[in-house]
């Protein structure tokens, strides 16, 4: 059978894109996520990844040719259809974890169990959100959390389901966590009057209130006063509820941070501060905005507590917001959490990602939250690679079934534009 392959939209202004060279000849196998092609935007040289597993059959685009998105640029001769994107996550090695060892303290293998299959289903949501968009299937724009899913599952899981969270515009994980489900999430991904917001968010504002979650929050730092203002009310209310605020490094240099924390501290506010330090605001390290990269520290200035945590271990990051949760019931204030990790993919879709250096990419992989708890697992808990294996299957068959559902989900109608909008 053959696939073609056309450009994604990678131009920031829609402009033509300057193929600058094939990476695979014509008559090679190519593996589907194997980089293709490369490419010169107006930001960048950067690649495209294949999307299919299969013989480049033919090339339609030559180097230094200009190319639209939409357009197709190669022939895939393939065997059978796309292969799920889940596949990815067996292809790496586990043996260069090189990290702390994760310790699994008695919890019930039903948990462990739990908190696995969530981690698996959002970097394989994720995974195949970022295929759909290089198959031209998908439009819009995405900024994906591949790499942090331990985050995300780690909170959520010790949060009642009554608690809310604040998200930002890399919310998928966090919504995928909180409960909210593949379907909801890809039909609002799809711009369905069916999704989660009913096609009016979009990637970067997923969230639905019946789940506690407040729909993302796009400008940087701009959920962190929300969410102290929400614990206000809990307090107010004489609420057990807390909410948990997440926002990454960035944030720390706004202004909106410092209001934010400062009035959780003054008034002993129910919230727990969750940073997702992946070292990188966009693509600028850490070290370069400010001195002290300790981010945690900030907590003390303000007269509440701060932990740095490893981010890439759920077990860790699931015990502190579990301690965090409890000191906010107690009336004893905000915590600060910050959680160490890293993105394995750009800031957005159009990012190629080389500012991340080798050296310091590899090792961060090499601590992948998934294969580091899937060895936990193993090791620690009696768990086979069999169980493993069918809760992966069991997730590529609820993503495919969404997908498909998805692409299927009926649009709005044009009379609708007005709905909702406040003038």
């Amino acid at each position: 059978m053959e696939i073609q392959m056309k450009m994604p939209d990678l131009a920031t202004t829609g402009s033509d894109v300057r193929l600058v060279r094939w990476l695979v000849s014509p008559g090679q196998i190519v593996k589907r996520g194997q980089p293709l092609v490369e490419i010169e935007t107006e930001k960048a040289v950067s690649s495209v990844e294949s999307i299919a597993t299969g013989l480049l059959k033919e090339v339609r685009v030559l180097p230094g040719g200009m190319v639209s998105a939409g357009q197709a640029i190669a022939v895939f001769e393939v065997a059978t259809t796309l292969p799920a994107a889940a596949d990815r996550i067996s292809e790496s090695a586990a043996s260069s974890l090189g990290a702390v060892p994760m310790v699994l303290p008695h919890y019930k293998r039903a948990f462990l169990l739990s908190l696995y299959e969530r981690m698996v289903l959002i970097r394989e949501f994720e995974e195949r959100v970022r295929f759909l968009f290089l198959e031209g299937t998908m439009a819009g724009t995405i900024h994906q959390c591949q790499g942090q899913e331990a985050t995300a599952v780690g909170v959520c899981s010790a949060l009642r389901a009554n608690d809310w969270i604040t998200s930002t515009f890399r919310g998928h994980g966090h919504a995928l966590a909180k409960g909210l489900s593949p379907q909801e999430l890809l039909d609002e991904l799809f711009g369905a009057t069916t999704g989660c917001c009913k096609g009016r968010g979009g990637s970067m504002h997923v969230g639905n209130m019946d789940q506690g979650m407040v729909p993302g929050i796009a400008i940087v730092a701009g959920g962190i006063p929300l969410a102290a203002g929400m614990a206000l009310a809990f307090k107010m209310q004489n609420s057990s509820q807390v909410v948990a605020c997440f926002f990454g490094d960035g944030a720390v240099a706004e202004g909106a941070f410092h209001e934010g924390i400062n009035m959780a501290a003054l008034w002993k506010l129910p919230v727990i501060f969750v940073c997702e330090n992946n070292l990188y605001g966009a693509s600028t390290h850490i070290s370069k905005v400010m001195k002290n990269t300790r981010i945690s520290d900030r907590a003390a200035v303000y007269g509440f507590r701060g932990q740095t945590v490893d981010g890439n271990d759920v077990v860790a990051v699931f015990e502190a917001t579990r301690h965090a949760a409890a000191d906010c019931r107690a009336g004893n204030g905000p915590v600060l959490l910050e959680l160490l990790t890293y993105r394995r993919i750009g800031h957005s879709r159009r990012d190629p990602c080389h500012y991340q250096p080798a050296a310091e990419r590899e090792a961060w992989l090499s601590r992948d939250p998934l294969l580091r708890f899937a060895t936990c697992l193993e090791q620690q808990a009696a768990i086979s690679a069999a169980e493993l294996a069918e809760i992966k299957a069991r997730v590529d068959h609820r993503i495919d079934e969404a997908v498909q559902n998805a692409k299927k989900a009926p649009l709005p109608a044009v009379e609708a534009l007005y709905e909702g909008v406040f003038g």
